[in-house]
């Protein structure tokens, strides 16, 4: 279970969204939460005394946030203001500290606005092997220090690799502080490599390609489904049909209300998995739910 928790902030109530939910697994489990800001060198527009003085902001920043939250955490709160480059001084940071979990805030933006998710984000979960929990909030934030949500269904998502399979050991862990349900999914794809519907004969042969794909996944997810049942964990299963893989993982999960949404990214980086991945990418940007994501170790960068 998690014992110690890292939460980014960079001085916005945008950021600090991601506090409620800290504070909340914290005080299920008593873990500790760690709060850090990172200062970037920033030399094309500092003056004489600019570091000292952003220092000094930030460490006041980050003692009025603990005067906010104060006894909302089931652990101790600590602090850390870092220099360097945010990405490497956070997952530095969380190897230092021994963290099990990472909470952060990150915009649902487009590509041009925000860099799809965000580059901090987007560069520590492809940088990290810890599970993150990416919280979007709506852009009017206030901040807060309660969380009184409870995750009743938890969306698991599945393709049938082993690196997607990681993430029912993490969304597990996490559901059993709320005592959730779960439901496994798999999105399968139209046929793309039969010929065209027009033509005789194909489309009846494109539909028994999908029927085929969707039994299979059904049986996939089932079998998985029926190891937690053994659990005593409460599981459901529904495989969706979409050309994208992310935009039915936002249908599923609406469908089933979901309030969390878990799933593996490889993470890697370059044309073959753009920023996180397209599937990850377009179910941060398309819900408000927090969203579990997690890169195994086995997902190296391209």
């Amino acid at each position: 279970m998690y014992k110690q928790i890292l939460v980014p902030l960079d001085g916005s109530a945008f950021a600090e969204a991601a506090l409620p939910l800290a504070l909340e697994v914290s005080r299920r489990t008593g873990a500790n939460v760690h709060i850090v800001t990172v200062l970037e060198p920033v030399t094309s527009f500092a003056y004489e005394g600019w570091e000292g003085a952003a220092v000094e902001w930030s460490q006041k920043y980050l003692e009025d946030v603990l005067d906010r939250i104060e006894g909302n955490a089931g652990g101790d709160v600590s602090r850390a203001v870092l220099s360097g480059h945010t990405v490497e001084m956070l997952d530095r940071e969380a190897g230092e500290k021994d963290v099990d979990l990472v909470v952060m805030a990150s915009h649902g933006r487009g590509a041009l606005s925000r860099m799809w998710l965000g580059s901090v984000a987007d560069g520590f979960i492809r940088h990290t092997d810890l599970p993150v929990i990416i919280v979007r909030p709506d852009e009017e934030a206030e901040p807060a220090a309660s969380f009184e949500h409870v995750f009743e269904t938890l969306l698991i998502s599945l393709d049938g690799s082993e690196l997607s399979e990681d993430a029912l050991t993490y969304a597990t862990e996490f559901g059993e502080l709320f005592d959730s349900a779960y439901h496994l999914t798999r999105v399968v794809s139209y046929p793309v490599d039969i010929a065209s519907p027009y033509l005789p004969h194909t489309a009846q042969l494109n539909q028994q390609v999908l029927d085929d794909a969707k039994k299979g996944a059904s049986e996939y997810l089932e079998a998985h489904a029926e190891n937690m049942r053994r659990r005593g964990l409460r599981v459901t299963t529904s495989v969706g049909v979409d050309a994208q893989a992310g935009h039915g993982l936002l249908t599923e999960a609406t469908a089933v209300g979901a309030d969390m949404i878990a799933m593996a990214t490889h993470g890697r980086t370059g044309l073959s998995r753009a920023v996180l991945g397209s599937a990850a990418d377009k179910v941060v940007r398309g819900t408000h739910h927090p969203v579990l994501l997690h890169r195994p170790a086995g997902a190296r960068d391209d």
